[in-house]
């Protein structure tokens, strides 16, 4: 497995599918059924959204996981940095083999990200 393809694997799980399953929960949940009361507040906020407003805030969700799963994969490539780790080095294990991180995950994301506008 290349950076390319990790991260592209990345941004179909944490952004896309990801994503979908929002959409799901909040156009298929019964705000009837639901027990927590954080998801109550927030299914009775999407029902009063316009439809507009709706595909707003599917917006809002996916940029923070973009943020996240950027910011993320900058603290694996070490340009990000995290002042308790300042020498963090990373590897990546996929199916038993060992990928050293070069610095480019987080770039490399973005740009897929730009071109899923």
């Amino acid at each position: 497995m290349n950076d390319e393809t990790l991260v592209k694997c990345l941004y179909q799980n944490v952004v896309k599918d990801n994503l979908e399953i929002y959409r799901g929960i909040f156009t298929n949940t019964d705000r009837k059924t639901v027990t927590d009361p954080h998801w109550r507040k927030a299914l009775k906020l999407y029902s009063e959204l316009s439809d507009e407003n709706k595909e707003i805030l599917y917006k809002i969700i996916k940029q923070v996981q973009v943020d996240t799963a950027s910011t993320l994969l900058g603290i694996f490539d070490g340009v990000v940095s995290i002042s308790e780790l300042a020498d963090l080095d990373v590897k990546i294990t996929v199916q038993g083999n060992a990928y050293a991180v070069n610095g480019d995950l987080q770039d490399l994301f973005l740009s897929l990200d730009e071109e899923n506008r």
